[in-house]
């Protein structure tokens, strides 16, 4: 999952605490805890675990999409239908009647 290895970062410094503690805390290796506040790539687990050691609730942890970054989304998932709209029409099968029944 993703999370935001950032304030994890901020969390553990704010306590002075190294990333091998925290690992220790967590029960979980010390490349796991780089690899949380470096990428902000987590297992459930180990969100649970951070959560606990942190005394945090998950929500802390999530990224909360930009708006900018919504409206990217967006744009890009209307480009996707429209060039499979035009693949369905190249290839003269029933895949751009599907793209319109979901629009």
């Amino acid at each position: 999952m993703e999370i935001r290895g950032d304030i994890v970062r901020q969390l553990r410094t704010d306590r002075s605490w190294t990333q091998a503690h925290l690992a220790e805390v967590c029960e979980v290796n010390l490349r796991t805890i780089q690899r949380v506040e470096n990428q902000g790539s987590a297992s459930v687990e180990t969100i649970m675990a951070l959560c606990a050691a942190f005394d945090i609730k998950r929500d802390v942890l999530f990224k909360v999409p930009e708006p900018n970054e919504i409206e990217q989304d967006k744009f890009a998932l209307g480009r996707l239908h429209y060039l499979l709209f035009l693949a369905g029409l190249l290839l003269g099968s029933s895949v751009s009647v599907v793209l319109l029944m979901m629009k």
